[in-house]
Formats: C-alpha cells, sequence, structure tokens
C-alpha cells in the first residue's frame, strides 16, 4: 500500500500482524497508547503555526490549494520514548468555530478533545506504507536516530459539527506493536 487507501476488513491481511488492530481501531489512539505503556503517555509539541496547507491534504479535506491552515505536530511518546507522530491540519473554518480549544491543547493529546465532542463524527480510516520519499517520512523520521525502511500511517478526518480536522498517525517503531 504505497498510496492511501481506505481500510475495509478484507484488506486487514494485507496489514502488518503487529500492527493491524493499531492502524484500524476507531477509539482514541492516545487512549490505547495509554493502556500499554510502561511510563505516563507523553505529549511533546513540536509545531503548531498558520501554513499553506500541501496538495494531499488540501485534497482530503475537499479545501482549495495553498489556502493557510493551522498545522499541528506531535510526538506521542511513553516517557521520553517516540512512539508516534502525529500531524494536525484544521481548517480557518473550523478552527473559528473553537478557537479556544485548539489553542489551549499545547501538549494534551487532541484525542481528548475530539472524543470529548458530542457532535463528533469520523470519516473512513484510510492507511499507507510510507517510504523514505514520502513527506511524512521525512517529517516523521526527523525526531528519530534511526530510520527505518517503512513506516505505517493511518489518516481520517474527524468532524466537529460538520467542520473537518485531519488528523494523520505515523507509528515509528516499537516493541510495543506486538504486544497487542
Amino acid at each position: 500500500m504505497k498510496h492511501w487507501t481506505n481500510w475495509l476488513p478484507a484488506r486487514k491481511p494485507s496489514l502488518p500482524y503487529d500492527l493491524r488492530e493499531w492502524l484500524t481501531d476507531s477509539g482514541s489512539l492516545t487512549k490505547r497508547l495509554q493502556s500499554v505503556s510502561e511510563q505516563a503517555v507523553n505529549v511533546e509539541l513540536l509545531h503548531y503555526d498558520w501554513h499553506a496547507a500541501l496538495p494531499e491534504e488540501s485534497l482530503f479535506l475537499q479545501q482549495p490549494f495553498r489556502r493557510i491552515q493551522l498545522e499541528r505536530e506531535v510526538l506521542l511518546c511513553d516517557g521520553d520514548r517516540p512512539e508516534i507522530y502525529a500531524r494536525t491540519i484544521i481548517p480557518q473554518s473550523t478552527y473559528q468555530v473553537l478557537p479556544s480549544r485548539f489553542d489551549n491543547l499545547g501538549t494534551k493529546p487532541l484525542g481528548q478533545m475530539l472524543f470529548g465532542e458530542p457532535t463528533l463524527s469520523r470519516s473512513d480510516i484510510q492507511v499507507a506504507c510510507l517510504t523514505s520519499q514520502h513527506w511524512l517520512y521525512q517529517l516523521a523520521t526527523e525526531w528519530l536516530d534511526i530510520r527505518p525502511d517503512i513506516l505505517w500511517a493511518r489518516r481520517s478526518c474527524f468532524y466537529l459539527n460538520g467542520n473537518p480536522v485531519l488528523v494523520c498517525e505515523i507509528f515509528l517503531p516499537s516493541e510495543k506493536w506486538s504486544h497487542v
């Protein structure tokens, strides 16, 4: 799966065994990570600023190309070990509905806010196998000492009162994925 593909139960055998349940879980990834972490799950804020979204992200969000959107990049860590790189794109129209909720996130998990919203709905989950040529692979491994050949990722669009938020989560190398 070199390109983003909608996850379907029939495709489950094509996913790596250790990551299948993680890639396809529709619940809070942070909450699931907390349940298997040795230490407290920490959110390390890497980036939070307004930029033009990348074409691939604009297409997925059905937003005009080059429109300025809010980017939030974090590492979800077990203690100080990075486990997941997450990139969130928040269109201006979504931000304007809940500006203080996004601005006050800081190092809190986004999932805590999203899954607490009564109006929340979610698109289908898409999965991809990223190689070193993919821009998301490059962003995710910038913080790693060792770069694997591939990384698995998932993305979906969350809707708050119908307003989209794109969340992409990339699974970094970890022994945790084999202990599901």
